[in-house]
């Protein structure tokens, strides 16, 4: 399924009114937090990301490690890969996914996870809240159901 079908049925899931991409990215905003949604050129894999705030300096260092730690095989991440943007020096939070058999109640569960995942990383750099636990790289994926249920999104 291409992506604009699946954004039209996440769209349509989460009330959404119709959108427009910007470039090719679609950006939604998630109890505050801003994330995009894009594929590669070639429309085989599905990216989401997001950018998190930088920690204060005297964490910087502390930070840093414990990303590259919560990078081991995902330990720490949800299946995602933490990064600096190279454009904008910005931490940022990246997923990726093929496209090829990504059904819509997939990609739903996919945002969710990934806005999950990016909620916690902010806490982590803001010094709000601790790592996350280190699972195995067979554990599935944790995520932390929201605190207010549902998220409610928005185009940005």
């Amino acid at each position: 399924m291409e992506l604009e079908r699946l954004i039209a049925e996440f769209n349509a899931q989460t009330g959404i009114e119709k959108t427009a991409s910007a470039d090719g990215v679609w950006r939604y905003s998630a109890d505050g937090r801003v994330f995009g949604v894009t594929a590669d050129e070639q429309g085989e894999r599905l990216f989401l990301f997001g950018d998190i705030p930088p920690p204060d300096e005297d964490r910087e260092d502390a930070f840093r490690k414990t990303v590259l730690e919560a990078n081991y095989f995902f330990r720490g991440t949800g299946g995602a890969t933490l990064a600096l943007n190279p454009d904008t020096g910005a931490y940022a939070l990246v997923q990726s996914a093929p496209l090829a058999d990504m059904t819509p109640e997939g990609f739903f569960s996919l945002v969710e996870s990934f806005v999950n995942a990016l909620a916690v990383w902010c806490s982590i750099s803001a010094g709000t809240r601790e790592a996350p636990p280190a699972q195995s790289e067979n554990a599935a994926p944790q995520s932390s159901p929201p605190a207010e249920g549902r998220f409610e999104f928005l185009q940005v």
